[in-house]
């Protein structure tokens, strides 16, 4: 097994990384990720009983970038819903979905694709592996 073989995430993380934005749709994008940016590895140990548990990054870096992809994406509809009676969000939840689906197809395909905005500040806290093509320098602490 290469080194690039062995960094590559799970089909397991990739299955909760993609969890992680789904859930957003459902539930508005901070409850869901929150959740499971928290219980992290014990939803993987619940989840996959059979094999041992670790944390993952991967997964910790999409429910991250998830969780703040909502917070900012509130931050940004609400003051916009109230001053145009709620006709605004006709021009944002189109973004934010779009965003979101891009991000949940990269998590299942196991890359550490960044959302805008939200996508560096959750790569500070948990940062991507080299292999990736990210510099290491750019998410110093």
């Amino acid at each position: 097994m290469t080194e690039l073989e062995s960094t590559m995430p799970s089909e397991e993380e990739r299955t909760l990384a993609l969890l992680a934005h789904g859930l957003s749709f459902v539930e508005g994008g901070v409850v869901a990720p929150l959740l499971l940016y928290i219980f992290r590895d014990s939803v993987y140990d619940a989840v996959y009983k059979d094999r041992p548990g670790k944390q993952s990054e991967f997964v910790a870096f999409h429910s991250l970038q998830s969780l703040y992809f909502g917070l900012i994406f509130l931050a940004i509809s609400l003051p916009v819903a109230l001053l145009t009676c709620g006709w605004g969000l006709l021009f944002t939840l189109p973004f934010y979905f779009v965003y979101e689906v891009i991000a949940c197809m990269q998590a299942h395909t196991g890359e550490w694709y960044e959302l805008p905005f939200a996508g560096p500040l959750a790569a500070k806290v948990h940062p991507p592996p080299d292999y990736r093509g990210f510099p290491s320098s750019r998410y110093d602490r």
